[in-house]
């Protein structure tokens, strides 16, 4: 805390003790003539049943009481305006740190990305990851102990379906080996043979036609790289998915084989047990591997089997806590504490009081199976009894799932008042992202795979830096690529549908990611150019109006940091590093030879502000997830 905000704060609890933990934040006034900064009383008026006016005019005063840090003190409303001494300034200067906070002894758990096995990551997948990873950032920064998991989609018909395909591939290959292998019951072998004799009459397909010819060239996986074996291997599932989905919705045959592979799953079956685990372990890898590329490393992929309580092998051996309760043990504990209600037909449900105006909801079909607000109700109870003792869980899940969570959240707080506690469950929901060009389908195969996305990137950002006449190593343009794809998302308010257009995502000027990584290797080479760390000058110098909003700028990072976390919205920080590297761009136009400055003092300050000005920047990049490139 700077001496600015020291007195402000004892002026404050001096004038109003009735004000408990005052928040001191400070604002930039409306116009610059007004002042250095401003402070708003406003938030001061309820406790102390005071007029904003005169709740400014006693911290007016106080702040006149102390010429030697304060001067042309001002009231405009309920703000108090006031310009600082250069002692003052000096004092703001030395109390900047982009350091993490001290811990807090507080965990928050954000659930986040939501890929799927099976499924290739696709250009919506910027959203809920790039917000996700933020909120752990932001958060990790201001001193939580954090915890990302993924909630791994590694559950449902699609694996009946992956399994079938696998098999029926085999099986046109090679019957004999695989009726050897599988041990195939009589009725299996009959209708793998029908279904390859009725596969001849199977309706036109261009896209069927495509996806067999894609898959075929895929069957021997590259070895090149981690990043092509990985798009290979999803590909590939994703191709079989849709191969398996086509035949199942033709032949009846097929669509049984896929029902009972799934069955014979769930039961336990040891072949098809262990196939799920060869594919969930690697979509995870594999998706890890692109996840990567964007910054995002979530701490666990818990799956979405986890909670079927069905002990099944844990795909990657990732050592978080044992399951206490599965999904029929939350349905029996919520029917038995009255919040839930048993139907004639044996289905399971939840009545909302109506005051809270929401819809009655299923959390257990008539057969006996959960639903996906059954597996988000044992997520949240495994949260709050694991040991994690979080004081937040976040979902940051599309904004499709508002009513869901909703429920979710609902019933348990009807369920578990004493394990919740204090816990907040928040949904920071998001809108969509789409092409200039139109939105996409993956019915229609039109779904923008991010494998195509970070290649595009890439080549577009190559042919822009080698039109400029420059030569930059592939690391460098590839942070500007992904850091041009994820800023100009993560730029927007969450809440909003975002258009993703290339000319403006990778455009040097305005509010882009590559104008202010640009702005940060400006900096950075400034800094480089002098070698040694320059000394900070132990008497206050003279400040010009581009040193001076420079400074006042810089002295709002934590501010950024701290609306954007609490408000889970990534974009307040963007707009800060943004607002930095306009006003610092401005200071270096503005202030003519920076390195030939004859006042050692002076010429020190400033080094030494363009200095944090990088750290500053960097700083806010890396918690918006987003690298900054060495060169540019």
């Amino acid at each position: 805390m700077s001496i600015v905000e020291r007195i402000l704060l004892d002026i404050v609890v001096g004038a109003f003790p009735e004000v408990i933990n005052p928040n001191i934040a400070l604002d930039t006034p409306p116009k610059n003539e007004l002042g250095d900064f401003a402070f708003n009383v406003f938030p001061y008026a309820k406790v102390t049943k005071l007029a904003p006016p005169a709740i400014a005019e006693k911290i007016a005063e106080g702040l006149r009481n102390r010429p030697e840090y304060f001067k042309d003190v001002s009231i405009m409303g309920g703000y108090v305006n006031f310009f600082l001494t250069n002692t003052s300034w000096m004092d703001l200067f030395n109390s900047l740190s982009t350091e993490d906070k001290a811990p807090k002894n507080e965990t928050v758990v954000v659930d986040y990305i939501g890929a799927n096995a099976g499924k290739p990551l696709h250009i919506g997948h910027i959203c809920t990851p790039s917000i996700g990873q933020s909120i752990l950032n932001t958060h990790k920064y201001l001193g939580y102990n954090i915890i990302g998991d993924s909630h791994f989609g590694d559950w449902g018909g699609i694996f009946g379906k992956l399994i079938f395909q696998w098999k029926f591939a085999n099986f046109i290959r090679d019957e004999k080996n695989l009726n050897d292998f599988f041990r195939l019951s009589k009725d299996e072998n009959t209708k793998y043979s029908e279904i390859l004799t009725k596969m001849q009459y199977l309706p036109p397909s261009d896209m069927y036609n495509n996806i067999c010819h894609e898959n075929n060239k895929l069957l021997t996986i590259r070895e090149n790289n981690g990043k092509e074996c990985a798009e290979d291997f999803m590909l590939r599932l994703y191709y079989s998915y849709i191969q398996a989905t086509y035949i199942s919705e033709h032949i009846k045959e097929a669509d049984e084989l896929c029902r009972l592979e799934f069955k014979k799953l769930s039961e336990g079956d040891d072949t098809n047990v262990e196939m799920w685990r060869k594919i969930t372990a690697q979509s995870i890898a594999s998706t890890n591997v692109f996840l990567r590329f964007l910054n995002i490393a979530p701490k666990y992929n818990i799956g979405e089997s986890f909670y079927e309580g069905l002990n099944l092998p844990r795909p990657n051996n990732e050592d978080y806590p044992d399951l206490k309760d599965n999904m029929k043990d939350i349905v029996r504990e919520l029917i038995e504490k009255k919040v839930a209600t048993q139907n004639e037909d044996g289905s399971v449900g939840v009545i909302f009081p109506e005051e809270t105006k929401i819809p009655s909801c299923i959390l257990q079909k008539k057969d006996g199976t959960g639903l996906y607000l059954t597996s988000d109700l044992a997520a949240i109870k495994y949260r709050l009894t694991n040991g994690w003792n979080p004081s937040k869980i976040i979902y940051s899940v599309d904004s499709r799932q508002q009513l869901h969570l909703r429920q979710a959240f609902a019933i348990a707080r009807m369920a578990w008042p004493e394990l919740l506690g204090n816990t907040e469950l928040f949904h920071a929901f998001n809108g969509f992202i789409k092409l200039k060009e139109g939105a996409m389908s993956t019915r229609k195969g039109t779904v923008i795979f991010l494998s195509d996305l970070i290649t595009e990137g890439f080549s577009r950002t190559k042919t822009i830096i080698e039109e400029k006449g420059q030569s930059l190593s592939d690391t460098d343009i590839e942070a500007i690529s992904i850091g041009a794809i994820k800023y100009s998302y993560l730029a927007q308010d969450r809440e909003k549908d975002v258009v993703f257009d290339w000319d403006k995502a990778l455009s040097f000027e305005g509010n882009s990611g590559p104008y202010i990584q640009y702005s940060y290797v400006r900096a950075k080479n400034i800094v480089e150019k002098v070698g040694d760390k320059v000394p900070v000058p132990l008497v206050p110098v003279p400040l010009s109006q581009y040193d001076r909003v420079c400074l006042r700028r810089l002295s709002f990072f934590d501010k950024a940091v701290i609306d954007s976390a609490t408000k889970y919205k990534p974009h307040i920080l963007a707009t800060y590093c943004y607002e930095l590297a306009t006003e610092f761009n401005a200071f270096y136009v503005h202030t003519s030879k920076i390195l030939e400055e004859q006042d050692a003092d002076i010429r020190n300050f400033r080094l030494n502000l363009i200095q944090k000005v990088s750290e500053t920047l960097q700083k806010g990049f890396e918690l918006l997830a987003i690298k900054m490139p060495e060169k540019m």
